[in-house]
């Protein structure tokens, strides 16, 4: 699908303000897969993720009456997003697990360096790099809430700065520090399990 610039987005929420309900499948088109990846590096859960993944589209399209042009819809959304499974988790009292799979252009991720004559990562190696993600995983999860939201955002949703401070309503120098914080608490913790990874 062809990006959506911020004035087409703006007419297309005009359109639905309006009665065009239609036209609200054209953004829920556009951002469904972030949507529920963000929801899911919450919950890693996939059906509790494409549940609320749902429910963030059904709650953004009963309060676009109160969206205003000054905050992007991205932004907007992904807040709405961010909350809701902040408090399915504390409802729920979840434990987040999700294993890291992938890489993303914040996070190039370590190759796994035994090999398959084939060429590809023997079974065994796959088993161990596996396992160290979901121990990672498991321990961004324990850092404090505002730092875990900026781990997700930076290294998972591959978010800019600017980004993220307009989605978690702060300024960029206070991405910076959180980042950096999180950055600091989790090499910390990671120190302690170094025999485990």
């Amino acid at each position: 699908m062809a990006e959506i610039n911020r004035e087409s987005e703006e007419e297309i929420i005009r359109q639905i303000q309006e009665g065009n309900i239609d036209a609200y499948k054209i953004l829920v088109d556009r951002y469904a897969d972030e949507i529920a990846n963000l929801c899911f590096r919450y919950l890693s859960d996939a059906t509790a993720a494409e549940d609320a993944t749902q429910d963030v589209f059904l709650k953004a399209y009963r309060a676009l009456e109160h969206w205003e042009p000054r905050a992007k819809f991205k932004t907007w959304l992904y807040r709405i997003a961010i909350n809701h499974c902040i408090n399915i988790i504390r409802r729920k009292n979840l434990v987040p697990f999700t294993p890291l799979e992938g890489t993303t252009h914040h996070n190039p991720g370590n190759p796994v360096t035994a090999q398959h004559p084939s060429g590809q990562p023997s079974a065994e190696a796959r088993a161990i790099e596996q396992e160290r993600r979901q121990l990672i995983y498991r321990t961004i999860m324990e850092l404090p809430e505002n730092q875990r939201q900026v781990i997700i955002l930076y290294y998972y949703q591959n978010l800019s700065y600017k980004e993220m401070a307009e989605i978690l309503n702060v300024s960029v120098s206070s991405i910076e520090s959180r980042l950096f914080r999180a950055k600091k608490n989790l090499a910390k913790k990671l120190e302690k399990l170094k025999d485990r990874l």
